[in-house]
């Protein structure tokens, strides 16, 4: 449950409180009749992720996706492998771009091999929505994957601009290099208590680069998962990693991992 929940969640903390929490409920229900205990323990565990996801992005309800067709069901072994390894370069930070119930249904599938008639009992939804659920998300993960040698290159520019703005404090930069919109999503482990993990806006972001100066003078580029980005090093031991996401020369959206488990799983050289 722990993997699970780490996965879709992409935080320690928030998994270790959702298995706890589920382990909580089997104690204080009547599991008698329960004859798939361990199906039983995911559906539990998957929908907690669900509404911690929906609370960091204070979505209180969402509609049902249309029970359409999937139009690209996976039909076979390797290309279950081939997602799934996509899903683990790319989730942490395409898989913050999904709907709550679009990242459970893409990391039980394509990660853990669950059925989608689970899936769909688990939301609450029907077969076709639940392999509508997971296309939708499989084509944003594979769609973000995709990047060509020349976005590459003009991201690489991008990133190393503004690792040198937050370094220098230069906020005209910064203005100029960040989306109005742009998203920062963080790990808990690398923010004050009680500071949002997810922020939205240009003068947001450029308070917390402010914040962020004495750490960004240790900061030197790096390539993660094949991807230009910035890491934060102590000695020989990696304390954050910073994964942007650039679109015409600005940068739209960063994730900053300070998480040990999801710094494990990137590919930094």
């Amino acid at each position: 449950m722990l993997c699970i929940a780490f996965r879709i969640l992409g935080s320690q903390a928030d998994a270790e409180d959702v298995v706890q929490e589920t382990w909580i409920r089997y104690d204080q229900a009547d599991t008698s009749n329960v004859q798939n205990l361990p199906a039983w323990l995911t559906t539990v565990a998957s929908r907690l992720c669900v509404d911690v996801l929906r609370r960091r992005r204070d979505i209180p309800h969402e509609a049902p996706e249309l029970a359409q067709p999937a139009d690209d069901p996976v039909t076979d072994a390797e290309q279950t492998a081939l997602l799934a390894d996509e899903l683990t370069s790319a989730f942490t930070i395409v898989l913050n771009e999904l709907t709550p119930p679009q990242r459970v249904a893409l990391v039980l599938h394509d990660a853990f091999g669950v059925p989608f008639e689970e899936i769909a009992h688990i939301l609450n939804t029907t077969l076709a929505s639940a392999k509508k659920l997971a296309s939708r998300a499989r084509q944003r993960v594979r769609r973000r994957v995709a990047i060509s040698p020349n976005n590459t290159s003009g991201a690489h520019e991008v990133v190393e601009a503004f690792l040198h703005a937050v370094q220098e404090g230069n906020t005209d930069d910064l203005v100029a290099l960040l989306d109005p919109d742009v998203i920062r999503f963080a790990d808990p482990q690398v923010l004050p208590a009680g500071a949002a993990q997810r922020i939205q806006g240009v003068k947001l972001a450029i308070e917390e680069a402010a914040r962020f100066r004495a750490n960004a003078s240790r900061g030197r580029l790096a390539r993660i998962d094949g991807r230009p980005g910035i890491v934060i090093v102590s000695g020989r031991d990696l304390q954050l990693a910073i994964l942007l996401r650039v679109q015409n020369q600005r940068i739209v959206q960063y994730d900053v991992v300070g998480d040990p488990q999801r710094l494990a799983l990137l590919n930094i050289t």
